[in-house]
């Protein structure tokens, strides 16, 4: 079965790409005909790329239809892996005002995925003090993936009163905490 999801339904104009739907299911999706930028594979050129299980399990100039549940026509488009934003600060919803952990920090989701960021770094707005309240607050409920930079100030990045406090600036307990997360705190 073919179509193409171009349809007025309750006076709403929907426009999106050419899906095909097929019997088989080796691949869950296609992309077909889209330009592909994959840097790790050296590859910049028009591809099709095959998903199965939520994983890219092919790539070639030309994969058949048929063996995919979905086919979306990328032609014209560029297809990309997961893009990385390593600077941003998104310790949000603490209310401080004034503050990158608090209001001047955006909630990734609102801001990712749509421009395909997958995984952004928090560039230090928490420190040791505060990582576990923003590792509740934003990192463990985000869909985005987001890692940490922690900030060598307990306090984190809550403007001049606290980042120049230099008995905030403690080592060891920075160290403690990076070292509690590994994998989510990737440098300070």
């Amino acid at each position: 079965m073919r179509f193409t999801l171009l349809q007025a339904a309750a006076g709403c104009l929907v426009v999106s790409a050419t899906i095909h739907v097929s019997a088989q299911q080796k691949y869950d999706l296609l992309l077909k005909g889209g330009h592909l930028i994959d840097a790790r594979n050296n590859i910049s050129a028009v591809r099709d790329v095959a998903i199965a299980g939520g994983k890219v399990a092919a790539v070639a100039a030309n994969i058949s239809p048929v063996d995919a549940l979905k086919v979306v026509d990328a032609t014209g488009l560029y297809v990309t892996p997961g893009l990385v934003d390593i600077h941003v600060h998104v310790y949000a919803g603490t209310g401080e005002r004034g503050s990158y952990a608090g209001d001047n920090s955006l909630y990734p989701d609102g801001y990712t995925l749509r421009a395909g960021v997958t995984t952004v770094v928090d560039a230090g707005s928490s420190g040791w003090k505060n990582f576990d309240d923003f590792k509740n607050r934003v990192i463990d409920r985000s869909k985005t993936r987001v890692l940490a930079f922690l900030n060598i100030v307990g306090a984190g990045m809550r403007g001049d009163k606290f980042e120049q406090n230099l008995s905030d600036m403690e080592a060891k307990p920075t160290a403690d905490m990076a070292r509690r997360h590994k994998g989510v705190i990737v440098g300070n």
